[in-house]
């Protein structure tokens, strides 16, 4: 696939990195010499100094032949003008960055396929979301759904009252788990990451990956002692931008008493006038004492994003030295992630980029890829492929596809129709089977390869039917 980017930022870095290690052709478009040159030294792509919107600049890039144009830079506009430009030349996917919702609010007005945006992408609402998820389900640290939520991929620790400790994968059922479950990883307290086999057993501290259907992970996560659905009675948000006061919205349709606090008077204001059932405060939130008088001590959730790393960082941990039960943090640097991990009174951490390059790598998987998740905790993905007609993985037993599947790959389920199935090393996929699996990411070429119909059956078959 050829793909352009237009901007250099985080967003554009990272998924620039994931497209070319997926063998792709990437070339990158950015108006800074300093970022063109960053992008350089780190990946085996092409750059062009210059505006995504120049059409001669552009037509240098080889958008004429290019399958998939991303605009991702910090101006909406430039970005629904690229795929403007890029709907003209005949790509077949375009994705912009578009953060004021105001655009699209009405879409009896004006609607993103009305200016070449077929794939929207809105980072604020979709970081609103992820904090909605963790303070509702917080013990849970990455739910992924596939197929409307009927396959599940849940993430949760492993708690010293868990009862399947030192129990081996294989006896699972002797503790009433349901058969249509695989444990796919298991992330140690050390940080090793292994894909267990029937033998290998969970430990307390262990990071541990799950799928399977929606009861069944549900009846794991209830034996294991995490909580779900928790209902979130008080919460603070400190931000008045984009991102708190969607995230209060959310909360407010759920009943929660909230409170935003705000440093800047005028955007105080400002949300004030949006936000009907919240409470808005204007005053410093790294102040302790002014977070005792918005009483921060008993409060379910304390959410901070000012878009400040270091503040919003520190105003979850104070918050958490004075009694807010679930403290979550905004970043907008992914280095720092590895950091914040090891900060024992910061609950999670949302990453504003890797949110979005997660989302992206959903929608613009080429293949026979219909979607796809990074995983926060592990450096492994999830995707879900379709079996062709005649396809290298069909119409034999997974115990006996030997070589052809990577050691660090692992299929997770199976989805026939409407039934969700667990497979076994018996088990033999089908053509048009929707398949979900665990692998690293090195590994992704060859598995797809396994589900594509090859073209010479394919070309014989259509001759056969003239």
């Amino acid at each position: 696939m050829k793909a352009i980017i237009i901007g250099a930022g985080e967003v554009g870095f990272h998924t620039a990195k994931l497209l070319v290690e997926d063998n792709n052709d990437v070339i990158l478009i950015d108006q800074s010499r300093e970022a063109c040159r960053r992008v350089q030294e780190q990946l085996d792509l092409i750059t062009l100094e210059g505006s995504g919107t120049s059409p001669s600049l552009l037509v240098e890039a080889g958008i004429k032949e290019a399958d998939l144009l991303m605009a991702v830079t910090n101006s909406d506009e430039i970005n629904m003008l690229a795929c403007v430009i890029a709907s003209r030349h005949g790509v077949k996917t375009r994705v912009a960055r578009v953060s004021d919702p105001d655009y699209f609010a009405n879409e009896t007005d004006l609607s993103p396929k009305d200016i070449g945006i077929n794939l929207l992408i809105n980072p604020e609402q979709l970081c609103a979301e992820e904090f909605y998820r963790l303070l509702n389900v917080p013990e849970a640290r990455e739910i992924v759904e596939f197929e409307d939520g009927k396959v599940q991929l849940v993430a949760f620790q492993v708690k010293p009252t868990n009862p399947l400790r030192g129990t081996p994968l294989s006896r699972l059922a002797d503790h009433g788990i349901p058969s249509d479950l695989r444990v796919t990883a298991i992330k140690r307290e050390d940080g090793t990451t292994i894909v267990p086999k029937g033998l290998d057993f969970i430990s307390e501290g262990d990071e541990v990956f799950v799928i399977g259907s929606r009861e069944s992970t549900s009846q794991l996560l209830e034996l294991s002692g995490v909580s779900l659905n928790q209902k979130i009675h008080r919460a603070i948000i400190v931000g008045a931008e984009r991102i708190g006061i969607s995230l209060a919205q959310a909360l407010e349709k759920n009943g929660t008493q909230v409170k935003l606090i705000e440093a800047d008077r005028e955007r105080a204001e400002a949300a004030s006038t949006i936000l009907r059932k919240t409470t808005v405060l204007h005053g410093d939130y790294l102040n302790p004492g002014f977070l005792e008088e918005a009483g921060v001590d008993g409060v379910d959730g304390f959410v901070s994003v000012t878009g400040d790393d270091e503040n919003d960082v520190m105003a979850c941990v104070t918050a958490k030295q004075h009694g807010a039960a679930r403290v979550l943090a905004l970043v907008q640097k992914p280095r720092y992630l590895p950091i914040l991990e090891n900060i024992p009174t910061l609950d999670a951490a949302v990453s504003r980029h890797l949110t979005v390059v997660n989302n992206i790598l959903r929608l613009v998987r080429r293949g026979q890829i219909i979607s796809a998740a990074s995983l926060r905790e592990i450096d492994a993905e999830v995707i879900e492929l379709v079996a062709g007609p005649n396809s290298q993985i069909t119409y034999n037993e997974i115990q006996h596809l030997g070589g052809m599947l990577p050691e660090d790959v692992l299929i997770g389920a199976i989805v026939r129709q409407d039934r969700v199935l667990i497979p076994t090393g018996a088990s033999v996929i089908q053509a048009g089977d929707r398949v979900i699996i665990f692998t690293m990411p090195d590994s992704i070429p060859v598995v797809e390869k396994l589900f594509v119909e090859p073209e010479a059956k394919r070309f014989l078959g259509r001759k056969g039917r003239k």
